[in-house]
């Protein structure tokens, strides 16, 4: 499951931070099931967040089909598909039990070192009330399974036909991703369909992560371009409301599992009232403390760079770096001399430790650290993702885009630090 800091919008920004550079203006297509916010676009604050130029296409795609529908327009386009959700289920459900939660993002185009070439797609936009929400609504509903399944089988042998008519492929895939709610449909459709799959990855995805909904079918590819070989061929099939299938071929080798068995082998265990909590099924009693502010417009689009991308100040003539960026130079007294220096995908070193036991976080106590990054800048920032006694002075962090609070419904962002694993200190 996701932090209690995380939402769609934190995990497509930390999938797509890790993407190379990408073409200037090249579009952006954030696909979620779970917008934090209806009306206002989300994708605006992922391309703020990721300090790219405005000078781009950023819009939202929603639903259940929209990692596919992002994957598939961003090859077309030569765009960025981002993808981020957090799948949920009435307390004690199957959709609870089976959810996760995970980002992903790809970037496609002219680069100098591909990873996989789109072969062919296809789409059966079959009209299917399988699984649906209410506008409003906080859970699933879902038709009876026998049915919906029955319908979808259908459509994905005709669309599996057609997308290897489109590409040419007449051989089983190395690999067949099969992204649907229901884990056994899901298996079971890979299986028919022949893969060669030695590594598992749909069921060691649905045993370790679970279904995430919009970002299901690009966690899924991601993880099977990490254990693909060059010229291995994945096909990748969308089925829920409709049926939809993508054909790869690889171009290099992946770099296997290490990063993902690292992850999930530092993965903390919750009791069932602490996951309920961090959810928002239960509330902790609040900090007897004043209410905080709510997002305000008019500072927000000031300070966005310093807000969203993490970008202070360097002054040019002492080159003292500035978190946030201030006018006057107190190392040289120069006024107005400070050039833009983001610390978003800088490294720091914890300088100073404090707690605080009676905050209203899901997870007291919260921990604050002093960081001082590297090449210069020095702020304090909360601590994500550690327990009280996980982080120690000298440890190595990184920034990270996560919600700081919430007030009525409204989220509001900025980055906290998380321990670098493996880094010593």
């Amino acid at each position: 499951m996701a932090g209690f800091d995380e939402d769609a919008i934190t995990m497509g920004v930390a999938a797509a931070s890790k993407l190379p550079p990408v073409d200037e203006g090249a579009p952006l297509f954030f696909a979620t099931a779970s917008p934090p916010f209806a009306d206002k676009t989300n994708a605006t604050i992922v391309r703020a967040a990721l300090g790219w130029d405005e000078w781009r296409l950023a819009v939202d795609l929603a639903g259940l089909r929209s990692g596919f529908g992002a994957l598939s327009v961003a090859s077309l386009t030569g765009g960025v598909a981002v993808m981020g959700d957090h799948r949920q289920g009435r307390t004690g459900s199957a959709d609870e039990a089976d959810g996760g939660a995970a980002g992903a993002a790809f970037a496609f185009g002219e680069g100098p070192d591909p990873v996989a070439e789109v072969l062919a797609t296809a789409s059966a936009s079959t009209e299917l009330m399988d699984v649906w929400r209410a506008p409003g609504a906080q859970y699933a509903e879902s038709w009876e399974e026998r049915f919906s399944q029955h319908v979808l089988s259908k459509a994905i042998d005709d669309v599996v036909a057609e997308v290897g008519k489109r590409s040419g492929i007449s051989d089983s895939p190395a690999v067949v991703l099969v992204a649907a709610p229901q884990r056994r449909f899901a298996l079971g459709r890979a299986k028919a369909l022949g893969a060669l799959d030695t590594s598992d990855v749909l069921s060691v995805h649905r045993s370790q992560v679970g279904y995430c909904a919009a970002a299901d079918v690009g966690v899924q590819l991601a993880r099977a371009l990490d254990v693909s070989r060059a010229g291995d061929i994945v096909l990748v099939i969308n089925a829920v409301g409709s049926v939809d299938a993508m054909t790869l071929r690889v171009l290099r080798d992946g770099p296997g599992v290490d990063g993902w068995t690292q992850w999930l082998e530092s993965r903390r265990s919750l009791s069932y009232v602490e996951f309920l909590t961090w959810i928002g099924r239960l509330g902790r009693e609040p900090a007897r403390r004043p209410e905080k502010p709510g997002v305000a417009a008019p500072p927000a689009v000031r300070n966005a760079s310093w807000k969203y991308a993490m970008t202070g100040g360097q002054c040019r003539q002492c080159g003292k770096v500035y978190l946030p960026a201030h006018r006057v130079c107190g190392g040289c007294g120069a006024v107005d001399s400070q050039t833009p220096y983001s610390v978003a995908s800088r490294q720091g070193r914890v300088a100073a430790i404090s707690t605080d036991a009676v905050t209203d976080s899901p997870s007291p106590p919260a921990i604050a650290a002093m960081v001082d990054f590297d090449g210069g800048g020095r702020i304090m920032m909360e601590i994500a993702d550690s327990a009280a006694g996980e982080i120690a002075l000298g440890d190595v962090v990184e920034p990270v885009f996560r919600r700081v609070y919430e007030v009525k419904g409204i989220p509001n962002y900025f980055w906290k630090a998380r321990r670098v694993m493996g880094a010593e200190a």
